[in-house]
Order: structure tokens, then C-alpha cells, then sequence
């Protein structure tokens, strides 16, 4: 036996799929609906998280300003369409 997750955009889709598990002995062992928020929601509190993290560590204090990195980085390539 496996079990498989399958994702299924349309009710129209969900509806074939079920009228052909019997034909395969297949059933369905549980149904998940997700909503567009919740993902969103726990993958912002994940990211909040990760960044407090790191903002307490220091660690991005070793880097510099990013700003004069980018100002640094752009004097060696001029803006296409624009002379010199």
C-alpha cells in the first residue's frame, strides 16, 4: 500500500478523481483544504522570527553598510543607454 498527496486546483477535478478511486480500490484517507492565508501567515511569523535571530546575533554588523557596498559595486558598471 502507498499513500500519495495530490494537490487539485478545481472542484470539477476533485469530483473526476473521486468517481475513479473505486475503480482502482482506492479511497481517501483524509482531505486537507488550505487556505491562502494560513501559509502565508506561518511562513511571515517563520521569516519574523529568523530575522530577530539574526538582527540579535550581530552578525550582520561584520558585513559594512550595504548601501556603500551597492554604491562600490555600481561605479565599475555604468547604466546601459547612458555615455560615460
Amino acid at each position: 500500500m502507498s499513500q500519495w498527496v495530490i494537490e487539485i486546483d478545481t472542484p470539477e477535478d476533485e469530483a473526476q478523481l473521486m468517481q475513479i478511486l473505486p475503480r482502482y480500490n482506492s479511497r481517501l484517507v483524509e482531505k486537507i483544504r488550505k487556505t491562502e492565508s494560513e501559509p502565508v501567515a506561518i511562513r511571515k511569523e517563520k521569516l519574523r522570527s529568523i530575522l530577530e535571530k539574526l538582527q540579535a546575533s550581530g552578525v550582520a554588523e561584520k558585513f559594512g553598510d550595504p548601501s556603500e557596498w551597492q554604491r562600490e559595486t555600481r561605479q565599475d558598471q555604468p547604466l546601459h543607454g547612458r555615455g560615460e
